[in-house]
This record gives structure tokens, sequence and C-alpha cells, in this order.
């Protein structure tokens, strides 16, 4: 229906239009409502894994935290991140709402600097004036919200399909409830969490899904379950860590199952954690100093606690199984 013989007024012609616009298929947010939980470094990590798993599947990385921590972790200089045009601030500031058309999307989504990273592995790079990008947004709310909203909302629905050649687009999300965050959640057909594993991030969890619990059944996206992140060897080597992720997942799995709705539940509710990964030196190298190293090798295991490529690969493995059976639903 075109717009201007349309009987409906502005705001809800833009959400029928948000209604019908198809998703991603394979946008998934890493997100939690708190921060410090390694959110940037699962993102990392997962992208890796799922580039280098199939070399002719493209995966795209999203950088919409304000601290561009993805972005610096993958190689990018601080002053060439803040300098260039091409970053997520330029792409979803309100002018382009109205210029899916006319964006070069393309042009955004650059291969990672880092020499370690599969060559098929892109990233769409964060801007440190991510913050001012909601204060823009909140002025052009001003004007006629429930209109506008409607149009952050459509647009980055489009902005993540026009990447429909990836197979996977991970957005990184900052800790917060910024309209960027949103539409990223709506425009995304999953999401899933990363918590540690203490009683603060462990009880901020039914808070995220509450939250995400808010946006219309339509539009909500589907939970793929949590990463239980930096577990620390209790004694007794892989033993020790697999009481230590027992009990957290039995704390988070009583939390978020209220919030599940039905297809969540049958997929997800009984083991909700995609996989546990332990706290190790070799991530927070492959994080800050891969420029001396000629190759990371992950396969190592310390301590008695299993080794990096393994958690990770569990992860990939879950993760991938459950979009399956997500789609085998539908």
């Amino acid at each position: 229906m075109n717009a201007l013989n349309s009987p409906f007024d502005k705001a809800t012609q833009a959400k029928l239009e948000n209604l019908v616009q198809p998703k991603h298929p394979g946008a998934i947010c890493v997100v939690n409502y708190k921060g410090g939980v390694g959110k940037t470094t699962i993102t990392c990590l997962l992208g890796y894994y799922l580039a280098k798993r199939s070399p002719s599947e493209k995966v795209l990385l999203f950088d919409i935290d304000p601290q561009c921590s993805l972005s610096l972790a993958l190689g990018f200089d601080p002053d060439e991140v803040s300098k260039t045009e091409l970053t997520v601030y330029n792409l979803v500031t309100p002018s382009k709402w109205t210029k899916v058309t006319k964006t070069n999307f393309e042009n955004y989504a650059v291969q990672v600097k880092d020499r370690l990273a599969p060559k098929n592995l892109h990233i769409v790079r964060g801007s440190f004036d991510v913050d001012n990008l909601d204060f823009e947004i909140m002025k052009t709310l001003v004007n006629d919200e429930k209109r506008y909203q409607e149009q952050l909302f459509l647009y980055v629905k489009q902005m993540l399909m026009a990447y429909s050649d990836y197979k996977y687009v991970l957005i990184d999300c900052p800790p917060n409830k910024m309209f960027l965050t949103q539409a990223m959640l709506r425009g995304s057909s999953y999401y899933a969490a990363v918590t540690i594993p203490d009683a603060i991030s462990i009880y901020g969890m039914p808070r995220l899904l509450r939250w995400v619990k808010d946006i219309p059944p339509t539009e909500r996206p589907k939970l793929l379950g949590y990463v239980l992140n930096t577990l620390n060897r209790a004694g007794g080597g892989g033993a020790g860590m697999a009481h230590s992720q027992a009990g957290s997942d039995f704390r988070l799995r009583q939390s978020i199952q209220p919030s599940l709705d039905p297809d969540e539940k049958r997929i997800v509710g009984d083991k909700p954690c995609l996989g546990a990964i332990p706290r190790l030196d070799v991530i927070a190298r492959f994080l800050g100093e891969r420029d001396k190293y000629s190759a990371m090798d992950f396969s190592k295991r310390t301590s008695g606690q299993p080794s990096v490529d393994s958690c990770i690969t569990e992860l990939r493995t879950n993760l991938e199984k459950r979009i399956q059976q997500y789609n085998a639903k539908a």
C-alpha cells in the first residue's frame, strides 16, 4: 500500500509496514542489562568460530556500544574509529531512516583487521558518538514520538536485511535501553544473554527478559539461551567448574522460566545454558595482545579446565541447533 493512498495516519502506516517487514534470519543480539559480564568477549569469540566453521559463509559483527570495545579489540585504532564516517553512528542517524534505497550498506561492513581473523568475518564499526546518537533520536521523537519510533524500528529491520548475504549478524549491545539497543532487539530474530556466576548478574537476568517481553509478540526476538562466562575453577579441576556451573544454572533456570513464551519453554526451558566459558588468561590475551602472536592456541587446557576451543565450539553448536529448532517449529 502506497503511503500517499493509505487510509491510516503516518504513525499507523509506519507500524503496519514494520509488521510486514521480514527479519534477518541470522541476526542475534548479544545482550544483558548489566555491564561487565563479557558480552564483547562472547560476541568476538562466537563470530570467529562461526566464520571459521564455513569459509563460504560470511559473518558480520555490529558494534553498537559507545565504548567501542569490540572494534578496538579487533584491531581498529581509537583515532580511526572516531574519525571515519563509516560507523554505526552514521548508519543509524535519523537522516538515514528514509534513505534505505540510497544507502550503500556494504560500504559500512569492513573486513576485520586482526590478522588471526577468518577472511569471511566483517564488522560494522562502533563510534564513540553513539551516546550522542540517542540524543539525536530523542530530538527527532519530540516531533511525533509514535511515528518516528516506528520509523526507526522499521529502518533497523531493513538495515539488517540489507546484509542478507551474511549468514549471521552478531550485535554487541551496551548494557542499557538506548533507542538503538531497543531497535536492534526488535530488528533481530534472536537474542542471547551473557552473564557471570555472581548473585547480582544472575538475579538481573529476569529484568532483561521482562524488558524483552515488553516488545510486541510480532516483533519480539526469540531467546537462544544464556552464556555463563568467566567460571572459576572451584577446586577439583573440571569437576569443580562443573559444580560451580550447576549451581548457577539452577538459579538462572528458576529465575527466567516464568518469562519464557511457549516456544522458548519447549526449546530453551529445560536447558537454557548455551555454554560455559572458563576464566582463562588466554582469552584476555586474545582480546588485548594478539599483535604478539602468530597464532592463538585455544586447544590447550589449563589447571584441569576445559579448553577455550572446546567451550566455544560447544557454544556455536548449541546456538546453531536452537536456531534450527526454532525454524523447524516455524
